[in-house]
């Protein structure tokens, strides 16, 4: 199996963003959200195992443009984006404001996707797929920005609310599971247990690459009930499946750890 290969998966998984109920509130026409990914992903090749490690900071920008009902469309605009990447014994650093490294073929990557603005638009509580498919690494809409926005109206969110929905794109489907464990000081505490089914097809160097994963989220948010908006969330990730390319099947563990926090202008 080629190094490229293997390389390219690794990346995809690091950006990888499992895919996680809403009337409009009354809230801030913008809003900043910085989003830490710890990922560490196993590959099983013949003979040998290879284990990366990765971490990303990403910054983004959210302005809602309009409100209405179960419906939200918004921009989405990444100002920065940095981290670390270790595999095959090297260590790569990216950072997002260094202008002289962008123009290296291993970080053009960042020129794609900072400071250009996506159009978002949420209905029911999850994000619209693009009807635009592109590179699935940059997409900007692969983390769900349903999730920013309060499920129901405060005066409704109280201690022991359960509810479930779940959300199908192409082959893929996520099964969601939310509790308010705690509702004080104008702050409800929910959480979100997810189960994840993702199966997904790219062309990568003309080779049509197959994935299948499968896992388990689970996730904690707090949301501010004045704004009605999140204000952080910490989750945990497990996943595990495989990648085909038509000749080889690669067996694959992921264990991912997010936290985000949200900012009000």
């Amino acid at each position: 199996m080629q190094l490229r290969y293997n390389l390219f998966l690794l990346l995809l998984l690091v950006f990888l963003l499992p895919k996680v109920k809403l009337v409009a509130q009354t809230a801030k026409p913008s809003f900043v959200v910085t989003h830490t990914l710890n990922n560490n992903t196993t590959l099983y090749l013949p003979g040998q195992e290879l284990f990366f490690q990765s971490n990303k900071t990403t910054t983004t920008q959210f302005n809602i443009i309009r409100a209405q009902d179960e419906y939200y469309q918004l921009t989405a605009t990444i100002h920065s984006v940095k981290g670390k990447l270790y595999a095959f014994g090297q260590e790569q650093n990216f950072n997002s404001s260094d202008t002289a490294g962008l123009n290296s073929s291993e970080l053009n990557w960042l020129k794609e996707i900072v400071n250009k603005p996506k159009t978002i638009e949420v209905k029911s509580s999850h994000a619209q797929q693009s009807p635009v498919q592109t590179n699935s690494l940059f997409d900007i809409d692969q983390e769900d920005a349903g999730k920013y926005f309060l499920p129901f109206s405060s005066s409704i969110i109280k201690t022991g609310l359960s509810w479930s929905d779940s959300t199908v794109a192409d082959s893929s489907k996520t099964i969601h599971e939310y509790l308010v464990l705690k509702v004080q000081d104008n702050k409800a505490t929910i959480s979100v247990f997810s189960d994840l089914f993702i199966r997904t097809s790219f062309t990568q160097s003309g080779q049509i690459i197959r994935q299948q994963l499968k896992g388990l989220a689970r996730a904690e948010r707090v949301y501010d009930l004045i704004v009605g908006k999140m204000v952080s969330e910490s989750v945990t990730t497990k996943l595990s499946g495989s990648s085909n390319n038509g000749t080889d099947i690669v067996p694959i563990t992921i264990e991912l750890k997010g936290n985000t926090s949200v900012s009000f202008k």
